[in-house]
């Protein structure tokens, strides 16, 4: 099992200085204020289609800069992130919505299998540097979400990985991105018993983001992974 505290992005957002830092993130720079726009509308749709839930986890939740979006669409959220920081800042910007708050791994979250209708991790699969932590991570969400779970992943076959390799192998000091393929997922879903509704990319060319759906394959029942506690 992966630890958390292992990964250089998550000890960052344990940091007061660094936590005040990321609320702001999305407001600095032109290109992130457009991304955030996007990122908006793109969760918008896909909790549409999901539907209304009674019961919905955000996992890493962070300042909530996408929170109250997703609260609109959950008559109880559970808000759960590794730091404490961030938590703190994640209940002082909830002012249209009362969420329930947690501090605890996303790869080991506390909670039986099935325990919500729809389980939401955004933006944390990329900062996960080995393939198969990418996959236990992917598969705890996957465990405690009963009937959808919408995810984000960097694609490896995406035309900004595709540059970015291209600019390392030129010389360019970007690291590589931490990714997953499209069947990759899909088959980690299958495995788990949903399958892909709709796969959506923030932009085809300036990002490598990709906001996926997933249900619940008809039939499947919630099976049980055993890392969960009541």
């Amino acid at each position: 099992m992966v630890r958390l505290e292992k990964l250089e992005y998550s000890e960052n957002r344990r940091r007061p200085e660094k936590a005040a830092s990321y609320n702001v993130k999305y407001e600095r720079e032109l290109h992130k204020r457009i991304s955030d726009w996007r990122e908006k509308r793109i969760l918008e749709g896909l909790l549409a289609r999901a539907g209304q839930c009674a019961r919905v986890l955000d996992v890493p939740c962070g300042a909530g800069r996408l929170s109250g979006i997703i609260a609109r669409h959950a008559e109880k959220l559970y808000e759960v992130d590794y730091s404490r920081e961030m938590l703190h800042l994640c209940r002082s910007n909830a002012t249209a919505y009362r969420p329930f708050i947690a501090a605890a791994s996303a790869f080991q979250l506390p909670f039986p299998d099935g325990a919500f209708d729809l389980a939401v991790s955004i933006r944390l699969s990329h900062h996960i540097p080995t393939r198969e932590a990418r996959h236990d991570h992917l598969r705890e969400v996957l465990r405690v979400a009963r009937r959808f779970a919408l995810v984000t992943y960097f694609g490896e076959e995406s035309m900004k990985n595709r540059l970015r390799n291209l600019y390392r192998r030129l010389g360019g000091k970007k690291r590589a991105k931490w990714t997953l393929g499209r069947r990759e997922v899909e088959a980690l879903a299958a495995a788990a018993g949903f399958r892909v509704v709709r796969v959506k990319s923030i932009s085809s060319f300036f990002s490598g983001h990709f906001f996926t759906l997933l249900e619940r394959s008809e039939g499947e029942t919630v099976r049980g992974a055993g890392n969960g506690s009541g």
